[in-house]
């Protein structure tokens, strides 16, 4: 009876932890989809994904006949909803850092309905291209349909008080062009609104499924717009995106001066990029949860004055709405949380705390996070060295779950055997302060290094240490409701950091689980004083041996039963290189040996092709000798070679194989600097962008027009200028015994060698 009563705290503790952690996760629960005969100022998503068999049957790149298609079809139902839509075609090019630059002729629509009394203008932005490979259902196409539905919804309903733009770009898979095409456009046009008085809602997916995710703010002012949408966000996310290398159309916008949201569904993975991103895959209520999120945003900024804003570095999802609070909050907060921490553990003493003891056990908890990090690590080696097919995907797998409670068990375990460890000299309440002493210095560092981020120690050191306070003022050292303490600060912990978790793991697979296993071992760090009291130290292992066994089990038996079917394929990767030069062919894969279908025609050691096919350096590729086809080839005409003052001038027509989505030009610049270029009269800068092999600089251009591309380069440099010239084309050729997948494979995600034929031929001038 005595031991039930110790333990009613801990079970009163737990249970409240259960509740809070359903309660924090709800956000990402998306809702019902709408039917059909919703009113028409309410998003349907049952209507707007009626629209993708116009729009994302096949697949639809750049310049393609089908995109054609769609363009004509998007204009129509702009037009049936009573507006103007404008067909805006221009070249576009950007320059992209230690990469070619990019550049093609794109067309973006766009449309505008009117407000009463324009403050401004909201932006409402998606991509109407898809990758080359795949019909691009959830990525664009759901969100074009999104805005269409949306669109119908804002005219059904009251005149809003500004104006709404719609916008849907070109040649964003092709490095954002379409958006750089409409900001080049504006610039320096008088009618154009000010950039400081529009705001982008702009809407994209890296998956299937999922919940709306509001996850980069560019510019500020925009909380109410984000808490009116009910997208769940974290100004982490927005921290952690500008680190990566990866883009949407927003990072032009915003380039341009102007403010926005970045809106997306992650869930689903595997199918991102890829021809299984199909109307059958998506998710409904993914969609629902999109347009309602972009509909409320809308609506809010329709009725704001568009020139005002507002500083808030930090923002975050709690209970359904959104709390945010300005940059210079951001480091005294944590201050304050570390001088908390000074004058809890100097005052503390008298009512029972041990500094030392706290020091003891703050000083080990660090190892606690090391080896949270080392099981992710570890883990994913081993997973890939069982199924190198995990690899070709990054880690992005069908059946995460399953592998995230393997982990978690082994977390667990990891972390309760440093609390049995700490225990033996510290009490509870010590080592719930050493638990609180690392967020508080977390809180700190990351208010001077990635403010965002700050809130997800913050506000657990402040409460924490606040409830701390209070159970030492009030109870004496022997009470077991002293494990309230600790259950209080993890309460916090538990809130904040759990949703960000449970939203990192399906963005960032197995190969980067390390990341949300750490941000774990903060929240179960904080917890674990609900084991209290501890039961007998045989039966305390013998419960942990049993996790621990149970987890790596989890972690085996899944690997071992994770099959695939039509519905979840299997991704291979086979692609055909023909250098014409010498007439040599080669098969060419990101997988590797491991997979029977590819496998036979792989029989040569990794190679890089640095020097060889400059779009396929960076790594080394298993490859294989294969029959060279009779393949049309790029061709040079009207070629023009002239010189004045040691630089020379090289102008040229480049025609592309018909079926090409792609045409890439490199220069040598072992022997030659780059001056500048010109693709179709648009200027390219020189130098070198381009850091693998000899092939220094070059320029991708989407969808080369039939008739040729003109080009035109300035050099400085001895001889002739080589010219590699390198087309991409979908598909393997024929008459050279190309493998074609079996029904529960595909073709691996776009941009890989995957499918693709590359033609490579050389020109001297």
């Amino acid at each position: 009876m005595i031991v039930l009563r110790r333990r009613i705290p801990a079970l009163a503790a737990f249970l409240l932890l259960i509740l809070t952690s359903v309660a924090a996760t709800l956000p990402l629960l998306t809702p019902d989809p709408r039917s059909v005969s919703t009113a028409e100022e309410d998003f349907s998503a049952a209507r707007a994904i009626g629209r993708l068999d116009h729009i994302a049957k096949v697949p639809h790149p750049t310049g393609s006949a089908a995109q054609k298609d769609v363009r004509t079809y998007l204009q129509d139902e702009l037009r049936a909803l009573g507006l103007t839509p404008e067909a805006l075609t221009r070249v576009a090019a950007r320059d992209v850092d230690d990469a070619p630059a990019n550049a093609g002729t794109v067309t973006d629509i766009h449309a505008t309905i009117p407000g009463k009394q324009s403050t401004g203008r909201i932006l409402l932005v998606a991509h109407y291209d898809s990758v080359p490979t795949g019909p691009g259902a959830a990525d664009d196409g759901a969100n074009v349909a999104a805005i269409l539905e949306i669109a119908g919804a804002l005219k059904a309903g009251p005149q809003l008080r500004n104006d709404v733009e719609v916008l849907f770009t070109e040649g964003e898979e092709n490095g954002l062009l379409g958006a750089q095409a409409f900001v080049d456009a504006e610039a320096g046009t008088r009618q154009a609104a000010a950039p400081e008085r529009t705001v982008v809602i702009n809407m994209e997916a890296r998956g299937v499924s999922g919940p709306a995710v509001m996850f980069q703010m560019a510019g500020a002012g925009l909380t109410s717009a984000v808490r009116a949408s009910g997208a769940f966000t974290t100004s982490l996310a927005d921290e952690v995106y500008r680190l990566l290398p990866h883009d949407t159309d927003l990072t032009v916008f915003d380039e341009a001066g102007m403010r926005g949201l970045n809106f997306a569904f992650m869930g689903g993975s595997p199918h991102y990029h890829t021809d299984h991103d199909d109307i059958a895959r998506l998710d409904p209520t993914s969609v629902q949860d999109m347009g309602d999120s972009a509909l409320g945003a809308v609506r809010q900024l329709g009725g704001d004055d568009l020139a005002g804003s507002s500083s808030a570095a930090t923002y975050f999802s709690l209970f359904g709405t959104v709390v945010s609070y300005p940059a210079w909050l951001v480091l005294p907060l944590a201050v304050v949380a570390l001088l908390a921490v000074l004058l809890l553990l100097r005052f503390g003493r008298r009512a029972g705390l041990a500094p030392r003891r706290v020091g003891r056990a703050a000083a080990t908890f660090p190892l606690t996070l090391i080896g949270a990090a080392v099981l992710g690590v570890a883990a994913w080696w081993v997973l890939a060295q069982f199924r190198p097919d995990f690899v070709l995907t990054a880690g992005s797998v069908y059946h995460l779950g399953r592998y995230a409670v393997g982990e978690t068990l082994l977390l667990l375990v990891l972390l309760v055997t440093w609390y049995r460890w700490a225990r033996r000299k510290a009490s509870p309440l010590d080592v719930t302060v050493a638990v609180l002493c690392w967020f508080t210095l977390l809180a700190v560092v990351c208010a001077v290094l990635l403010p965002g981020a700050a809130y997800l120690f913050t506000w657990p050191a402040l409460i924490g240490l606040a409830a701390v306070a209070a159970i030492l003022r009030y109870t004496a050292e022997s009470s077991p409701w002293r494990t309230v303490a600790g259950a209080t600060a993890a309460v916090p912990a538990v809130v904040l950091v759990l949703p960000v978790v449970l939203m990192l793991l399906p963005t960032l697979g197995l190969s980067a689980v390390a990341v949300p296993l750490v941000l774990a071992a903060f929240v179960v760090g904080a917890l674990l004083c609900v084991v209290e009291p501890l039961p007998r130290r045989r039966v305390a292992t013998a419960v942990m041996l049993t996790a621990a066994v149970t987890g790596a089990a989890t972690l085996g038996v899944s690997a071992a039963l994770d099959g695939y079917s039509a519905d979840e394929p299997k991704a291979v990767s086979l692609g055909y290189v023909l250098e014409s030069d010498t007439d040599k062919a080669t098969w060419v894969s990101l997988g590797g040996t491991s997979e029977p279908t590819v496998s036979k025609f792989l029989d040569g050691d990794p190679v890089r092709y640095d020097d060889r096919v400059p779009p396929l350096s960076g790594v080394a590729l298993p490859n294989g000798e294969a029959k060279a086809a009779r393949l049309d080839l790029p061709r040079a005409d009207d070629a023009l070679v002239t010189e004045d003052g040691g630089v020379r001038t090289v102008r040229m027509r480049i025609k592309a194989p018909a079926d090409s989505y792609s045409l890439a030009v490199y220069a040598d610049t072992s022997d030659h600097e780059i001056l500048g270029a010109s693709v179709e009269g648009t200027q390219i800068p020189g130098g070198r962008n381009h850091t693998q092999g000899t092939w220094g600089w070059g320029v991708t251009y989407a969808a080369p027009p039939a008739d040729g591309l003109d080009i035109v380069v300035r050099a400085r440099g001895e001889g002739p200028l080589p010219l590699r010239v390198v087309t991409s084309e979908v598909g393997l050729p024929d008459g050279v015994g190309a493998p074609a997948p079996d029904a529960d494979q595909s073709w691996a995600g776009w941009p890989s060698v995957a499918g693709q034929t590359f033609v490579v031929r050389t020109f001297k001038h």
